[in-house]
């Protein structure tokens, strides 16, 4: 058996599936793709696969990896898994694995900050300046509770892209101790009344490791 690497999209619909159904749905998608997957010891083994930097469930994401040991061929098993996913699960590519899951250290996030005034325009220099300057104050939940939380210091190449009823905001964000997802940076912004949306969509872009080097 061989090692992959699957990097997958989960997009639509798909990303109100929880990551325990995500689990239970590649674990049914190799099954009926026949492939010939690893599987767990014990009185009720399962398919022995992992999913890396699980996303919060509501998130989109074009950069999702599953690990699993297999037999057969890369090209044959993201043939017969997209056969088998349903809508808005994609695979993309499959891969030996060239970093463990230990070396994550980013991500890449995408943000669309929907106003219903239509005052997008004139929110975004002003977004821009309240998210470059600290502190970035949130309550986080973690492994000690809640807490608060400065995130200013672990988010960096903001870049921000204005339509005609939203803002386009892209963040690197660490992804370990502590690790920051897109609703953390919708909780900073949600303080300001005037620049808090009244509806955001979230999409990870990319995963790095801790050299911002893209995850393989």
């Amino acid at each position: 058996m061989g090692k992959l690497r699957f990097r997958f999209e989960k997009t639509g619909r798909a990303k109100y599936i929880s990551h325990l159904d995500l689990m239970r749905t590649f674990q049914r998608a190799f099954l009926r793709a026949d492939i010939d997957v690893k599987h767990t010891e014990g009185f009720n083994p399962h398919p022995y696969i992992s999913i890396v930097l699980p996303l919060s469930l509501g998130s989109e994401s074009l950069c999702e990896y599953l690990d699993a040991e297999i037999n057969g061929s890369a090209a044959e098993a993201v043939k017969g898994l997209n056969s088998a996913l349903p809508e808005g699960i994609r695979i993309v590519t499959a891969a030996e694995p060239r970093m463990k899951p230990g070396e994550v250290g980013f991500a890449r996030y995408s943000l669309e900050l929907i106003y219903d005034d239509g005052k997008a325009r004139e929110r975004t220099d002003k977004i821009r300046e309240y998210l470059s300057k600290g502190p970035l104050i949130i309550t986080k939940k973690t492994k000690r509770g809640l807490g608060e939380l400065d995130i200013y210091p672990h988010i960096s190449e903001l870049e921000l892209s204005e339509g005609e009823n939203s803002v386009r905001l892209t963040a690197l964000c660490s992804a370990f101790e502590p690790s920051i997802n897109p609703a953390d940076l919708l909780a900073a912004l949600s303080k300001s009344e005037k620049l808090k949306p009244d509806f955001a969509r979230y999409t990870r872009l990319e995963i790095y490791n801790k050299n911002k080097i893209i995850f393989r």
